[in-house]
Parts: structure tokens; sequence; C-alpha cells
């Protein structure tokens, strides 16, 4: 019976060690540039810089701390995939799939991500500056103290998101849709949010310094203990909002 046993056991771990085998194969094959397939492949830290990804399948992989400096991956599938602390500057990313992916610290400066997608992503102090933010949808994502700096974010939708401790200093923020989100304590200095929609957002304790908010939609909005010293909130919506303790544009706090 021992030969038999053994034989079973043998059997059984070689099942279990395949796909470990595999994806590791799948792995070694992408850094040849052989395929640019390899869901949920682990490629920690691998250099991807300047690599044509365009439409390559990296869902669900481990890419923390990987560098895509100047890359392609336009289209590609990220969804999932861990790019924590990853360095993605000046990679092209327009539409791909980033939904529900890890981004603790990951770099998307000078990046171009016009119609991507961050639906439901996570992750603290990841920095867009400079990045190309057009059209990106952000649906329920956290990006809690993000650097948007000197991004491009017309026309962004982000409902139901968090922004908490995020800058949009000097933003050119046309359109954008904050329905719902937690963007509290903020800086919106001098950005320009004209027709922007900020339904029932909380922006309590933000800074709206200068921030133009001229047709803006702040119904049922949570603005208490915001500074909008100099902001000019012609035409804007507010059926609703709550302004308690705001510091209004000229310079009084708001009296009920």
């Amino acid at each position: 019976m021992r030969p038999v046993v053994g034989t079973a056991l043998a059997l059984l771990l070689a099942t279990l060690l395949m796909p470990a085998v595999a994806q590791a194969s799948e792995a070694s094959a992408f850094l040849a540039g052989e395929t640019t397939s390899c869901p949920r492949c682990a490629l920690v830290g691998a250099d991807l810089s300047d690599r044509n990804l365009a439409g390559a399948d990296l869902s669900g992989a481990d890419l923390s701390g990987a560098f895509f400096f100047q890359s392609d991956l336009s289209g590609a599938n990220l969804k999932g995939a861990n790019l924590e602390a990853a360095d993605l500057t000046a990679a092209k990313l327009g539409n791909a799939d980033l939904a529900d992916a890890r981004l603790d610290n990951a770099v998307f400066f000078r990046a171009t991500l016009s119609g991507a997608s961050f639906a439901g992503a996570r992750g603290e102090s990841v920095n867009f500056r400079r990045a190309i933010m057009t059209n990106v949808r952000l649906d329920g994502a956290s990006l809690r103290f993000a650097q948007f700096e000197d991004a491009r974010f017309g026309g962004v939708k982000a409902p139901n998101a968090d922004f908490s401790g995020a800058s949009f200093r000097q933003l050119n923020m046309q359109r954008v849709d904050f329905t719902g989100s937690t963007i509290e304590g903020a800086d919106f200095t001098a950005s320009n949010l004209e027709a922007g929609i900020l339904r029932g957002a909380n922006l309590a304790h933000s800074d709206l310094f200068g921030a133009r908010l001229i047709a803006a939609d702040l119904s049922n909005a949570n603005l208490s203990g915001t500074r909008l010293v100099s902001a000019n909130l012609r035409n804007a919506i507010t059926e609703g909002t709550n302004w308690q303790d705001a510091l209004m544009p000229d310079g009084s706090y708001y009296k009920p």
C-alpha cells in the first residue's frame, strides 16, 4: 500500500503546485516580451519602462513597486491589480481599467489617463500631479490625501468617492461630478468648479479660497467650517446646503 500512497501524495502535490509553476512561467514570458497577458502574475518591483503594453491583461497582478516609466498601457486591464508604490510616470493609460486596484503611494505624474476607470480603487497619497485625467471614472474610489495639482480634470465622474485631505489646488474642474462624495479637509484653493455637481457631498473644513463655483450644484452639500473667502458663488444652487461656521466670500462667518 505504501507505494500507492506515495504515488497519490506525489500527484496531489503536483496538482497543487501546477498553478504556481504556470504563473511563474507566464510571468517569465511576460517579462521577456513574449506575451502581454499575465493575469494574477507576481511582478513585484519589475522594470517595465518604455514597453508597449497596450491592451495587456494584468488583472489581479501584483505590480507593487513596479516601474512603468513612459510605457503604453492604453486600454490595459489592471482591474484588481496591486499597484502600491508603483511608478507610472508619463505612462499612457487612456481607457485602461484600474477598477478596484490598490494604489497606495502610486505615482501617475504626467500620465495620460483620459477615459480610464478607477472605480472602487483604493489608496492613500497617490500622486496624480500634471496627469491628464479628462473624463476619468472614479466612482466609489477612495483616494485620501491624493495630490492632483496641475492635473487636467475636466469631465471627471467621481460620485460616492472619498477624497478626504486631497489637494486640488488651482485645478480646472469644470463639470466634475462629486455627487455624494466625502471630500473633508481638501484643498480647492483657486480651483475652477464651474457647473460642478457637488450635490450631497461632504466638504466640511475644506479650503475653497478663491474657488470658482459659478452655477455649481451645492444642494444638500455639507460646507460647514469651509473657507470660502473670495470664492465666486454666482448662480450656484444652494438649496439645503450646510454653511455652519463657514467663512463666506466677504470674509464674514455665515449667519443663518
